[in-house]
């Protein structure tokens, strides 16, 4: 994000690229937390592009998590589900978190995706997953990706696409995680502690969040992020640790 906002600064702008090996300022959507990169294998990038070449009734968020879900649905036939706001999820783990910032009339789309890790900070808000143990676990070691850059290109090639493509909100809501599910919803910033109780119907078209309250009518959340919940149905799995 800082390079992308310098890089704007000196003059480049719609399509300009900034990629990172390794971060050590990696923050999340949320004050405090951060995205932890050991430098073993993350794609990392923000994308700069002009808000009005983004013409979805969602957001950009939204349209990231589609264009890496296709990517992983293409490429290696896995099933990923977006977490509202802003994660993409193999088999209830997080792969892949989502910022977007704005800067004057540009976007700044972030994304961290795990690809090559082999194991995770035991401390971490959510338990993660990189790409290359969901297909091992899948039993698919032979598509394993040959590089985190090799990702890159076909999943700015999906995003592409999707950009003239303008879709539907139904595709971001089919891959949702834990529709029909009974929730916990946190309000705004989570550590308010304001929460929200009831069933995940979907997706408004401008990408909100459905809930339908035990009591009352459903009610639209702008602001927030998914805590816990019970899905109908996950494939859940256990990943091995190293011994300490």
């Amino acid at each position: 994000m800082l390079d992308a906002r310098e890089a704007l600064n000196s003059g480049f702008g719609h399509g300009t690229l900034c990629t990172a090996y390794r971060q050590t300022q990696g923050r999340g959507r949320v004050t405090g937390r951060r995205w932890i990169d050991d430098g073993r294998g993350a794609l990392l990038f923000t994308i700069i592009l002009e808000k009005n070449s983004i013409i979805t009734s969602f957001p950009l968020t939204q349209l990231l998590a589609l264009a890496l879900c296709r990517r992983l649905e293409k490429g290696y036939g896995l099933t990923p589900r977006i977490k509202w706001p802003n994660d993409v999820l193999l088999d209830g783990r997080k792969v892949a978190g989502i910022l977007v910032e704005m800067e004057g009339e540009y976007f700044l789309g972030g994304m961290g995706l795990n690809v090559f890790q082999d194991e995770f900070p035991l401390k971490i808000h959510r338990p993660a997953v990189s790409l290359m143990q969901a297909l091992k676990l899948k039993g698919a070691g032979s598509m394993v990706p040959l590089s985190p850059d090799k990702e890159l290109f076909p999943l700015l090639s999906e995003l592409e696409i999707l950009i003239e493509e303008v879709p539907e909100i139904a595709e971001i809501e089919s891959r949702l995680f834990g529709i029909n599910a009974q929730v916990t919803v946190k309000l705004g910033d989570p550590s308010r502690n304001e929460i929200l109780k009831g069933t995940l119907m979907g997706l408004q078209d401008d990408g909100s969040l459905l809930i339908n309250p035990r009591d009352g009518d459903p009610i639209a959340v702008y602001s927030g992020e998914i805590g816990q919940l019970q899905p109908p149905a996950v494939d859940h799995f256990r990943l091995n640790k190293k011994k300490s």
